[in-house]
């Protein structure tokens, strides 16, 4: 077993119920009631993307725990490490170009200790 797979698969598990219960209450209602544009496109479009999230973050981890129980499925790991980097680049670079502040928006923080760990099981 990869141990550094299954570290990164438990904390992209861990992202995902942060997601779901954290972050769920307190955003879709304002993604619904905040995007009324005609025919409900806007909120129903935003509504689908937080859907997309989850399901990419649930996929991450169960591409880290099929790549820590089989070294054929490195290519997975590879994968899901790349998209937990290309997350922390895409937060940061979102957080510099319209200058937020780090904290307020730490899916960053959140998502580079997946891709170290994810990158360190791939070269160990």
């Amino acid at each position: 077993m990869n141990i550094w797979f299954a570290v990164a698969s438990a904390l992209s598990f861990v992202i995902c119920l942060m997601h779901i219960f954290g972050g769920g209450p307190p955003t879709v209602p304002q993604l619904i009631e905040k995007n009324d544009q005609p025919g409900g496109v806007g909120r129903m479009t935003a509504y689908y993307a937080w859907h997309m999230v989850t399901i990419t973050i649930a996929a991450q981890a169960l591409a880290f725990a099929m790549a820590a129980t089989s070294p054929a499925a490195s290519d997975l790991a590879l994968f899901a490490a790349s998209g937990a980097l290309l997350f922390t680049i895409w937060s940061l670079m979102m957080i510099a170009i319209h200058k937020l502040k780090p904290l307020l928006y730490p899916q960053w923080i959140l998502f580079l200790p997946v891709a170290v760990i994810g990158f360190a099981g791939l070269y160990s």
